[in-house]
């Protein structure tokens, strides 16, 4: 890939200042404990699209990620709370999804495989019963508990964290189990969906990729993705769907321009998706207001809930960012980079065999496949992971940064805007 090869040669020749910028910022912001970043790498631009705070996938981590991760994790939480060695990790009470639960199994694995002594702990109305099991996809059992708070601590029967580790977005409610205990608690559920935007997290994120162009002197629309808010929008209501889709326009004709200025020979599309959640819901791709004008009863339908069937309330209109990574058998991917604090911890390639390079990937038919070092994603490689581009590093580096100044800003307005009772 061409494109791609070019932009890491300014990523390395500007890498020592780079590091000097990272470091800067990781000492300014809250900066998560982990997160997860999807990007999109085209022939003339390399962006995240996604940053997911309280990250899943972890079983889709290639053993060498794993031990990458596990030691990131080690640093970083004996550098934190160094008299601290019992965990609660908190995940999603997700029964249906076996997938889900080989990456609780892998993760609480990983973090064990360095020293910690980790216990599942569910927070949750829906679990009745003190004690449940779970199996994942290859079989394995894992055991959980209902929490509860006694004082100003969150317990499970015979066992006190000291940590409290959230695997768990909290989609609908903040939960009140874990606000006002003396645990630490990371990262902090006051950044869950709950209460979490889009449009301020590219807002940060664009502000931070402009400051990382100049230092390695390019055009920062290369990293940078532009992204408008629409608030309030029914999508079964005409009139709303009229005031998304001027906003469509609106930004359509912005980037014609910008494409025309830059000689892309390619027409520009939007993704239109919800400001909160995950899991790749309520997502639709139009290439004019028109088609939301005249959105179908099917996609009404997709675009009125999010993830935990919370409705859809504000819209983002983004700009889409088709994908050149192309295996030979010709699917498409993107690539899904891990983080633990500012640290690359590992990666792997989305893939979807039922989409094209200007649809989400995240969806129904996706699949994962270990990511190769080589730039040149037309050869299916084996698992040669360990150099991944310094650019996609990067990127998604900064991407966790700007999940740091998300949190500096929603706690700084009162943390969470939903409370469960």
């Amino acid at each position: 890939m061409e494109f791609l090869n070019k932009i890491n040669k300014k990523f390395i020749e500007k890498s020592g200042e780079i590091e000097n910028w990272i470091e800067q910022h990781s000492k300014e912001a809250l900066v998560p404990l982990y997160t997860s970043v999807d990007l999109r790498i085209s022939k003339y631009k390399i962006t995240p699209v996604d940053t997911n705070v309280f990250p899943a996938g972890f079983n889709n981590l290639s053993d060498y990620y794993r031990g990458r991760t596990a030691s990131l994790f080690k640093q970083y939480l004996r550098r934190k709370y160094p008299k601290y060695s019992n965990i609660l990790l908190i995940p999603e009470l997700n029964t249906r999804n076996l997938y889900y639960w080989e990456n609780v199994y892998v993760l609480k694995s990983i973090l064990e495989s360095v020293g910690f002594r980790v216990e599942i702990g569910i927070v949750s109305d829906e679990l009745q019963l003190e004690k449940a099991n779970f199996k994942s996809i290859s079989g394995k059992e894992i055991q959980a508990y209902k929490v509860f708070k006694e004082g100003y601590k969150a317990l499970i029967p015979n066992y006190t964290p000291e940590l409290i580790l959230v695997n768990n977005d909290f989609s609908s409610r903040c939960p009140e189990t874990l606000r006002d205990i003396i645990q630490p608690v990371e990262p902090p559920v006051e950044i869950g969906w709950h209460t979490r935007k889009k449009n301020l997290h590219f807002e940060l994120y664009n502000k931070l990729a402009n400051e990382l162009s100049q230092i390695i002197e390019i055009d920062p629309w290369i990293i940078s993705i532009e992204t408008l808010l629409e608030k309030g929008v029914d999508f079964d209501n005409p009139e709303d769907r009229e005031r998304a889709a001027r906003k469509v326009d609106l930004l359509m004709d912005k980037l014609k321009s910008e494409y025309n200025e830059r000689n892309i020979d390619q027409d520009p599309f939007v993704f239109v998706k919800s400001n909160s959640g995950t899991y790749g819901m309520a997502v639709v791709n139009v290439s004019s207001g028109d088609e939301l004008r005249n959105l179908n009863a099917d996609g009404r339908k997709r675009m009125k809930v999010t993830k935990g069937g919370e409705p859809v309330r504000d819209v983002v209109i983004q700009e889409g960012i088709p994908t050149s990574l192309r295996l030979k058998s010709g699917t498409f991917g993107e690539p899904v980079i891990y983080l633990v604090s500012t640290n690359m911890a590992g990666a792997f390639l989305r893939l979807n065999r039922g989409k094209s390079e200007f649809e989400n990937l995240n969806a129904r038919g996706m699949e994962f496949k270990s990511l190769s070092l080589a730039y040149d994603y037309e050869h299916d490689k084996e698992d040669t992971e360990k150099n991944l581009p310094i650019s996609c590093q990067v990127i998604a580096r900064t991407a966790s940064i700007a999940a740091g100044y998300e949190i500096q800003r929603i706690l700084s307005e009162g943390g969470c805007r939903e409370e469960a009772s």
